[in-house]
């Protein structure tokens, strides 16, 4: 018996021994699997239990005008950022945030939720420029504040508010689909990036490399010391072909203008509400100004813009977003005839001698152009001078729609210049039988043949395409890309890129013919259409040559137009104004295109009464006593 008990106690201790055996077994394959297999695993995840990363924005790279003025730059601010994993299960630190920083609570979990999806226990933007008084009260309870940091964060500063501002653009939060196309490229969610202008154009050049800092923190989340740190390199600088001073000009210019045309009782006028002007030199595509009206103060959106501000932005019906410039769609008017005259000489359907005789009306079947007044005998000169519509229909009925049409898509209507600015330009239109017959499934008419060769029907075209068109002509027929950058440098002022004049065709057209369109566009400003707006200027010394424009536009007051260059003898500058439901070009639009030129030519601009130049009031009276037609 006793034998037995011994027997079944040895093997008892056997099992024992196997089992703890197993035990240790599992035990040390265990371990072996968590620190040889798992070990850089679990010490990231245990390294990230006492470390908390954040994300440092750099100082965009500045932009200077053409003479080094600075236009747009960066000014220092606060961030505050939290660890959503460490406020969200503390209602009192969500409380008070809440209330410090002006948010609701949805608002606060709602921001903290989109970023956590994407960096989990970091750092992560809560709000941006922060006032001193607000940092003044999270530093005060900082003890109290686990996962919550204040930095020095460099935001965007536009000195000149909304001067600029569709040129320059404004900032705004990456959305997922814009990191996804930049990805790779040192993005993430939560970063500022350009959403329009040169911001959004030369982002990547402007933004730089953010600095990140490591934080060892205790087991509520709360800083306790850096660990490590990388600096930041600040972004690239653009250095423009605007001229400051101009762009200061042609701001102001088109504001008077605007106040002036709504104190006028003419219900052609009184309604100009928006405009746009563009001037370039037409020996290098570069453009020295450019503005759009209404425009928009991109230092709203520095930090977060308020959702009733930005509500008003977007459903402002003048829409200050758009950039007229490029996205702006307008039929040209008269500033089109000089192409009706040149397709007519270019092809030998006309002779600048030849006279044509206006009667006043353009008879086309059943349908009437008119042509007030009527001007009797006319050569080509004299129908750009006084805008006469009789000698353009006869032009173009001349050249057929076909040929007129090829001849101002060769200029460059119809399709986009090429200027590096986002959003992209627009294409334009230019219309003829194939078109309309494709788009539309009608056939052409005779009087759109006429209409065309004025401006009118079936054409659109962008402030920036009939700069590109007057550039032509005043360069002797060769078309530059427009230019906006000149180059790009690194913070310390060494050159990254430069960019030089691009000549993307030259226009092989006959130098006589040429010659006639420059004579009747210098006309227009001596003796014609534009003569009151450019009373007392000083055309002996420096020639002026433009064309006015008034275009019909359905269920509005008719477009200004004024579309010029001088000297007209050696062009070095053009200048393009439009003014919406501003009526004559010569009344709304030629009057902004000559304070451009008295200011980039230096000259002073005389007082009423001492030359004898005419204010706008009384060029309004001196243009509508005339019935002239642009």
């Amino acid at each position: 018996m006793k034998k037995r008990t011994i027997i079944g106690l040895d093997r008892s201790v056997k099992v024992l021994n196997i089992l703890v055996l197993i035990l240790f077994s599992l035990l040390l394959s265990r371990l072996w699997y968590l620190q040889i297999i798992k070990g850089e695993e679990t010490f990231v995840k245990s390294s990230q239990n006492r470390t908390r990363p954040i994300w440092i924005t750099a100082p965009r790279g500045n932009m200077f005008d053409r003479n080094g003025e600075l236009l747009v730059t960066s000014r220092i601010s606060h961030v505050v950022s939290v660890v959503p994993e460490d406020i969200k299960a503390n209602p009192d630190v969500v409380q008070f945030l809440s209330r410090v920083l002006d948010l609701s609570e949805e608002e606060l979990f709602q921001r903290m939720e989109e970023s956590s999806k994407y960096q989990k226990d970091q750092y992560v933007p809560l709000k941006r420029d922060v006032d001193a008084a607000t940092i003044g009260q999270i530093l005060e309870a900082k003890l109290d504040l686990p996962g919550v940091v204040v930095e020095d964060y460099p935001v965007r500063y536009y000195p000149q508010g909304e001067w600029g501002a569709h040129l320059f653009g404004y900032l705004g939060e990456i959305s997922e689909q814009e990191l996804a196309q930049r990805r790779g490229l040192g993005y993430r969610l939560g970063d500022q990036i350009g959403k329009m202008g040169l911001e959004r154009t030369f982002d990547f050049e402007l933004k730089g490399e953010e600095a990140v800092r490591i934080w060892e923190v205790d087991r509520v989340g709360q800083p306790i010391r850096v660990l490590e740190e990388k600096k930041y390199i600040p972004g690239h600088n653009l250095h423009l072909t605007i001229d400051a001073r101009l762009q200061a000009v042609a701001e102001l210019a088109i504001r008077e203008q605007l106040e002036w045309a709504k104190t006028q009782t003419n219900p052609q006028l009184n309604k100009a509400n928006a405009g746009s002007v563009v001037a370039l030199d037409p020996r290098t595509g570069a453009i020295l100004a450019m503005v759009s009206y209404p425009e928009f103060d991109p230092n709203l959106f520095v930090g977060n813009i308020s959702s009733a501000a930005f509500n008003e932005l977007i459903n402002n019906p003048l829409n200050p977003f758009s950039n007229r410039i490029t996205r702006g769609q307008f039929m040209p008017g008269s500033t089109f005839k000089p192409i009706t005259v040149l397709a007519a000489l270019e092809g030998g359907f006309a002779q600048p001698d030849e006279t044509f005789k206006c009667t006043g009306v353009v008879r086309v079947g059943n349908r009437q152009l008119r042509c007030s007044p009527a001007h009797g005998e006319q050569n080509v000169v004299d129908g750009l001078k006084n805008s006469c519509n009789t000698v353009m229909a006869e032009l173009a009925f001349r050249v057929g729609p076909e040929k007129l049409a090829a001849y101002a898509r060769l200029l460059g209507l119809g399709s986009r210049t090429g200027l590096n600015l986002e959003p992209e330009e627009i294409q334009g239109l230019i219309g003829d039988p194939e078109w309309k017959r494709k788009a539309r499934g009608e056939p052409w008419y005779p009087m759109e043949t006429a209409l065309i060769a004025i401006g009118q029907s079936f054409i659109n075209v962008t402030p920036i395409q009939l700069a590109q068109v007057y550039a032509a002509i005043a360069s002797g027929g060769q078309v530059f890309q427009p230019q906006l950058v000149k180059k790009i440098t690194t913070a310390s002022g060494e050159i990254v890129t430069e960019f030089a004049p691009r000549a993307v065709r030259k226009i092989n057209v006959k130098p006589e013919n040429l010659a006639v369109v420059r004579e009747g566009l210098t006309e227009v400003v001596q003796e014609g259409t534009a003569r009151y707006a450019f009373a007392g200027f000083p055309l002996d010394q420096i020639p002026v040559a433009g064309k006015t424009g008034t275009a019909e536009n359905v269920g509005k007051n008719d477009y200004a137009f004024f579309a010029s260059y001088a000297p007209s003898d050696e062009p070095e500058l053009v200048v393009v104004v439009v003014i919406e439901e501003g009526g004559f070009g010569s009344q709304a639009a030629a009057p902004v295109a000559r304070k451009i030129y008295e200011a980039y030519f230096g000259l002073k601009e005389p007082a009423v009464g001492d030359s004898g130049a005419p204010t706008n009031a009384n060029l309004l009276g001196v243009t509508n006593q005339l019935g002239l037609v642009e």
